[in-house]
């Protein structure tokens, strides 16, 4: 699981200096779990170190680069996990675009291995279906929402918006006798005008994906 190299070398100076060390109280500290709790690790006292702010974040750094094998990959993710902390204390440490880059990308890849079997959510149940929804609770949304006033109601509408709406409805009601073809987008919108066409052309020239 470890890799013999400098980056241990490292890692195990800054811990054991923090072992044998006593800081102020005004010194900002977080506790350090020298064998991560991913990897086995505990909270025995002799697991922990206390560290600053910056060093626990060094730390992190550290530990992706002498871990192999899904430890690595949960080591990254830990470091990702520490650029994302809001907490008012987190100015012991300085996340520069260089080591921003890399852990999103490293985190990136290791985000690719989560795929099919090896995701935590192979196999669960995400978001909810019209089978989700019994009499009773689609009753109580209708009596949840009675009384409310739309939020579009009272919006004034040029007669241009008008009859695209009308045509859009229009067009919909039709595709409902095509219901039974696979083919038929039920996504129907009236053409829009030369003229608009030309200014979307126009403000999308250039831009990456567009074709002439």
């Amino acid at each position: 699981m470890y890799l013999q190299n400098k980056y241990l070398q490292w890692y195990y100076n800054i811990i054991n200096r923090a072992k044998s060390r006593h800081l102020e109280d005004s010194v900002y500290t977080e506790q350090h779990h020298i064998l991560p709790k991913s990897l086995g690790g505990n909270n025995s006292k002799s697991n922990l170190a206390t560290l600053t702010g910056r060093e626990h974040f060094i730390c992190h750094l550290l530990l992706p680069k002498f871990t192999t094998g899904i430890a690595k990959s949960k080591m990254i993710h830990a470091a990702w996990r520490m650029c994302c902390r809001g907490s008012k204390h987190d100015k012991g440490f300085k996340i520069t675009s260089t080591i921003y880059d890399l852990l999103r990308r490293q985190r990136s890849a290791y985000l690719q291995t989560l795929k099919g079997q090896n995701s935590p959510m192979f196999g669960k149940k995400t978001g909810r279906t019209s089978a989700d929804f019994t009499n009773d609770w689609k009753e109580k949304i209708s009596a949840a929402n009675k009384g409310r006033v739309a939020w579009n109601k009272g919006v004034p509408r040029t007669e241009d918006e008008k009859a695209k709406m009308s045509a859009t409805r229009k067009a919909k009601a039709k595709a409902k006798a095509k219901a039974a073809d696979p083919t038929w987008n039920w996504n129907v919108r009236p053409k829009c005008s030369p003229e608009k066409a030309q200014k979307i052309k126009e403000a999308n020239t250039g831009k990456s994906g567009f074709i002439n």
